[in-house]
């Protein structure tokens, strides 16, 4: 074999292994260990709605997307982007101030980790506000 051969070698090996290392470690966890998850609205001077994405570890890139609704029409909507997380809230950001007499609010996410919806997930209040 050449003398170029037997340095560059070396040198190719080294760089495909950082590659293969560097790929896996940056990928983070599968998108099927998160999920979306939406709570019930509650009311606390204005109505506030309970969503998050959750993984089942750190992830590089969390996004949780809420829409709160009052009788099925938006009243408010909001978006969170966490880093290096395992749960990313979204509450009072998506607030909205409640209305006399008795309406049916809703809490509407959807989540996303690295870029990828993992999923979507309502939820409706049961009390009287």
């Amino acid at each position: 074999m050449p003398r170029v051969g037997l340095v560059l070698l070396p040198v190719l090996v080294l760089v495909g292994t950082l590659a293969l290392l560097t790929g896996n470690a940056a990928a983070g966890p599968a998108t099927e260990s998160c999920s979306a998850v939406a709570g019930a609205p509650f009311l606390y001077s204005v109505v506030i709605p309970v969503s998050s994405v959750q993984c089942d570890s750190a992830t590089r890139r969390l996004r949780v997307s809420t829409v709160l609704t009052r009788d099925g029409i938006a009243a408010a909507s909001a978006t969170r982007d966490c880093r290096n997380t395992d749960v990313c809230w979204l509450t009072v950001d998506a607030s909205a101030p409640d209305l006399p007499g008795n309406q049916v609010w809703c809490t509407n996410t959807v989540g996303s980790v690295n870029g990828h919806v993992v999923g979507k997930a309502s939820a409706c209040e049961s009390d009287e506000f």
